[in-house]
């Protein structure tokens, strides 16, 4: 498991630009396209509402590995 979450933080940390530790909505959408998968802007949206539980308007470190762990 600590090499997946390992990996996870890689990732995040590569799309965190401004090194904030977050991620705003243009860091999951050069995300979404660095893995092939562009996403439409209603696409991006859900993506990030799903992703930002506690609706701070970005996603933390710890809610990018959440996710990515449950699904």
């Amino acid at each position: 498991m600590d090499k997946i979450t390992e990996k996870i933080k890689q990732i995040f940390n590569q799309f965190d630009k401004n090194k904030n530790g977050y991620l705003d909505k243009k860091g999951l959408n050069s995300l979404s396209i660095a893995l092939n998968n562009p996403l439409s802007p209603a696409e991006l949206q859900d993506l990030f509402k799903q992703m930002d539980k506690d609706n701070s308007g970005k996603i933390s470190l710890d809610e990018f590995i959440e996710y990515y762990l449950e699904n």
